[in-house]
């Protein structure tokens, strides 16, 4: 079954729910989208990322194609693949978050996968639109299995940086670079016409208002770069996507688009599958950290990876034995 329902939440679950759609919700609708507004949001990941750091990890500050990254890495002995390594994109509706808010996902995905995280800091509106965004994306990939030599990248992202780990999906095939290894989506952004597609409803969603991503669709195409390729990552041709791994929250605006990719990857022959959990809100594994869904949303993850990278590796192998 590519598609896994988990519709038995725990209890933590409802108050959760119910507190995003009574208070942030009505938070997001309201929030102006001009240029005071809008940049006014980088205070969240400042703040952010002040709090505890997570533990069990190491942290580094660099940069991959010129974009600051954060480097997250186990700082335990680990078993991990020296020639594997994920890229991170983090979400925010092309307009908030970063490195701070995206912290903790990232470390435990190090932690989970036994991977160093490259977590990337990609320009953002209000100056830079979503073009410039995709541009930092695939930069930071073409340096990652180029310069840097790894072998098997995970391209994970949540929300608008599911969106753009799409983009790397189609831009590895158009510049002939190395596919990757897997695809990681958390509440991905599969449609930049999401606002407006009269098939997608927010009114079963905890927290997203399809008014606001209505409105935001309009700044997508902002310069510097110009955007480039399709606009809907369910688009890209069957035979470019890697083995994918998608977590939703049932009933959530976004979560169609997921199960409709998933569902005609799995027919085409790609391994790919869909976790959704009830009584969940728009990426809860980036919100929430004991959370009992988030833990099991995480360790299914990391199981497909390792399934991923195996299987990787040994097709290396084999091709390392007939050029040798």
């Amino acid at each position: 079954m590519p598609i896994v329902h988990h519709r038995k939440p725990s209890l933590l679950s409802f108050p959760m729910w119910l507190g995003t759609r009574t208070l942030l919700r009505p938070a997001l609708s309201l929030w102006p989208l001009n240029k005071p507004g809008m940049a006014g949001l980088f205070l969240i990941d400042r703040v952010l990322a002040v709090g505890p750091k997570p533990g069990g990890v190491v942290r580094e500050q660099m940069t991959l194609d010129g974009r600051p990254v954060e480097l997250i890495m186990p700082s335990g002995p680990s078993r991990r693949d020296s020639e594997a390594a994920i890229l991170y994109l983090h979400g925010g509706a092309f307009v908030v978050c970063g490195l701070g808010s995206h912290r903790s996902i990232a470390s435990r995905l190090s932690k989970a996968c036994e991977l160093p995280v490259f977590s990337v800091e990609y320009r953002q509106l209000p100056a830079f639109g979503v073009g410039t965004s995709v541009a930092d994306a695939v930069g930071a990939y073409r340096e990652l299995v180029g310069e840097r030599g790894y072998r098997r990248v995970i391209v994970a992202g949540d929300s608008a940086g599911g969106f753009l780990a799409g983009k790397v999906i189609e831009a590895a095939a158009q510049e002939g670079l190395p596919r990757p290894t897997a695809f990681i989506g958390i509440s991905p952004l599969l449609d930049l016409e999401v606002g407006t597609n009269p098939d997608r409803s927010s009114r079963s969603d905890a927290y997203i208002p399809q008014s606001k991503m209505r409105q935001l669709a309009a700044l997508f195409g902002r310069g510097p770069v110009a955007f480039q390729g399709t606009r809907r990552v369910p688009d890209v041709a069957d035979e470019d996507f890697p083995p994918t791994v998608i977590i939703t929250a049932e009933g959530e605006m976004l979560e169609p688009d997921a199960i409709g990719l998933v569902e005609s990857l799995d027919e085409v022959g790609v391994d790919a599958v869909a976790h959704s959990y009830s009584w969940q809100v728009h990426a809860f594994p980036v919100l929430t950290t004991r959370h009992p869904e988030t833990l099991h949303a995480i360790e299914v993850t990391a199981a497909f990876v390792a399934q991923a990278i195996r299987e990787a590796k040994d097709a290396d192998d084999r091709k390392d034995q007939r050029a040798g």
